[in-house]
């Protein structure tokens, strides 16, 4: 029969194994020569797993979070990046970050401006828009960005990045790194000086890693959900040396009943205001979890359980087909899945999912975290 449920902690659950996050923070750090950034937005700047990271060999831990990486101040000891640098933010950014990432001037110089009343420098990175068309400035616009940065109080220009794949799943490729490393150097030589960061992106860059054609300049990598889910969504790949089961979703079964496969009567619309498609596949076995939309991306779960399909869902139940399952599962088990990146956002970020941790690094050999 399918697994019995071995917490108290009646709502659904992410187990999180400590040890498979720290070997793929190994496995990611002894590919690439250079500085890399451990990114927990995915897990809301989870300690436990920040730390199994900084085991793992990261140089520095980053967040687009400034409430993550305040947490993370109290329980790490490391560099850490705000990836999402706001005016609004511009104290708790010098506070709470060692280094932000930038591309507005006018977020430069409120973030000078508290450095400066705390008398304190804070390390920036420039980020250029090299194609995703999310953060950054333009290239022809990198240059006269950097004047205004490099002569600023309160900042120090550590260096430039770029990031693609996030928005418009734009892939990088040797030649596109190639022509940003150039773009760097052109605007190093307008200025006369040498950054000591080229931060070239995130997992998707991973390829360029092992292919050998990334730039040698290219010295910092900032990598998420690579290590922590051993995927790389916008090539659609498993990442062939990680490991995809550092996360595991589980969920009570709080009614399992055989029922049609389509709805009877007059239809409107679902709860997202779709008008759903449903195949008659005639009566099946059907589970149903204690899990919904209010807690994770639903169709962003694989289960774990032979013959188990989740079939549709609402904000608090999902709807599973178990017909084919090869074990048999009946009210009060637990069904698990395996959570791909939005389905693992999302879980981290709802008060209803619950935690535990098993591996170094765990408090003890379960701990349940109530949020």
């Amino acid at each position: 029969m399918a697994a019995p449920a071995t917490s108290e902690f009646d709502a659904p659950t992410v187990h999180v194994d400590l040890d498979v996050v720290r070997e793929n923070t190994q496995a990611v750090c002894t590919r690439f020569d250079g500085r890399v950034v451990g990114v927990t937005k995915a897990v809301t700047g989870d300690p436990a797993v920040a730390g199994a990271m900084l085991d793992g060999g990261v140089d520095g831990i980053g967040d687009s979070r400034i409430l993550n990486l305040a947490r993370l101040r109290e329980h790490v000891d490391a560099e850490l990046t705000l990836l999402v640098s706001s005016m609004r933010d511009r104290d708790r950014v010098v506070t709470t970050a060692d280094r932000s990432l930038h591309s507005e001037v006018a977020v430069l110089e409120a973030v000078a401006a508290a450095a400066r009343e705390r008398g304190v420098e804070h390390d920036v990175i420039v980020m250029v828009d090299t194609g995703d068309r999310r953060e950054g400035v333009l290239p022809e616009d990198l240059l006269p960005t950097l004047r205004r940065a490099v002569e600023l109080d309160g900042v120090r220009v550590v260096g430039v990045g770029t990031n693609v794949g996030c928005f418009g799943g734009v892939v990088p490729t040797a030649t596109s790194m190639a022509e940003f490393v150039s773009l760097v150097e052109e605007n190093e030589a307008a200025l006369d000086r040498t950054f000591p960061v080229v931060s070239g992106g995130s997992s998707v860059t991973l390829p360029l890693v092992e292919a050998g054609t990334l730039p040698d300049r290219v010295d910092e990598l900032r990598v998420g959900e690579a290590i922590l889910l051993g995927t790389d969504v916008t090539r659609d790949r498993t990442v062939p040396y990680l490991r995809d089961d550092a996360f595991t979703l589980r969920a009570e079964v709080i009614e399992c009943k055989r029922k049609p496969s389509t709805p009877a009567g007059p239809r409107g619309h679902d709860v997202d205001g779709e008008r759903p498609g449903f195949e008659d596949r005639g009566v099946r076995e059907r589970a149903i979890v204690a899990v919904g939309e209010q807690d994770v991306v639903t169709d962003d779960l694989e289960p774990l359980d032979d013959g188990v399909e989740v079939v549709g869902a609402s904000s608090d139940h999902t709807v599973c087909d178990i017909t084919d399952a090869t074990a048999t599962i009946t009210v009060g088990d637990t069904l698990s899945f395996r959570p791909g990146y939005r389905a693992l956002v999302q879980a981290f970020t709802s008060e209803y999912v619950g935690r535990t941790y098993h591996g170094e690094g765990a408090d003890t050999g379960e701990t349940v975290t109530e949020r």
